[in-house]
């Protein structure tokens, strides 16, 4: 593994995920599902080959505002469409040190010893949540079946880019400039107008055309 590679992305969700009828619709299929017992959480995952998009929702609002958790800021992303807060998360794996000064979360859910990095700019709800993986290796390399066929189904091979696009007048911090720095991934910024958006650049198995998946939006749209 290089020292810096991208992992997965997430974006909150209303509970129970209703948006996954979307995707659905689409042609994705979801690869597992998972509960984070002590963090009020649960996910339902969609694998591509090198990552996956993490679509994520809100079980227990007095465990995501704990002490152990609250310093995540994930109630108030969890909020988002009340509060104006950033819904996304952008995750890494990494061998070496991560490009920006980092906190480590413990998580309930994690085994004793285990933490997750967390960016230091990421206290602020606007900008997306950067973090580091507890995981190592890519969907397509995982030995334990959750990936399943990952989106084999639908075409669909590699996530190639993100782009990123924040609400008017929202910058992206100084943390995130130093992970375009860095290059795991292609990754863009932008702005959207009234609220964030993240589109997914696609590869397909065949060596067709990109496919782009927008997000909140969870839908097909031309590059």
């Amino acid at each position: 593994m290089s020292a810096l590679e991208f992992c997965h992305v997430f974006m909150f969700v209303e509970p129970g995920a209703p948006e996954a009828s979307s995707l659905d619709d689409l042609g994705l299929r979801e690869s597992y599902r998972r509960a984070h017992p002590g963090q009020g959480t649960a996910n339902v995952c969609y694998c591509f080959d090198n990552a996956f998009l993490e679509l994520l929702w809100v079980t227990d609002w007095a465990a995501i505002t704990s002490p152990a958790v609250a310093r995540t800021g994930l109630a108030k992303r969890a909020d988002w469409q009340q509060n104006g807060a950033n819904p996304f998360g952008i995750a890494l794996r990494s061998a070496g040190v991560a490009p920006f000064p980092t906190w480590d979360y413990k998580p309930p859910y994690l085994p004793a010893g285990k933490s997750i990095p967390i960016a230091l700019s990421s206290k602020d709800p606007t900008q997306p949540l950067l973090f580091i993986s507890p995981g190592n290796a890519r969907p397509d390399q995982w030995q334990d079946g959750r990936a399943g066929n990952r989106q084999c189904a639908a075409g669909l091979s590699e996530v190639k880019k993100l782009e990123l696009s924040f609400a008017d007048g929202v910058q992206p911090s100084d943390d995130l400039q130093a992970l375009l720095d860095a290059e795991p991934l292609a990754l863009g910024v932008g702005h959207a107008g009234p609220g964030p958006k993240l589109t997914l650049t696609l590869t397909r198995s065949d060596g067709g055309p990109d496919q782009h998946l927008e997000l909140p939006a969870m839908t097909w749209i031309d590059a």
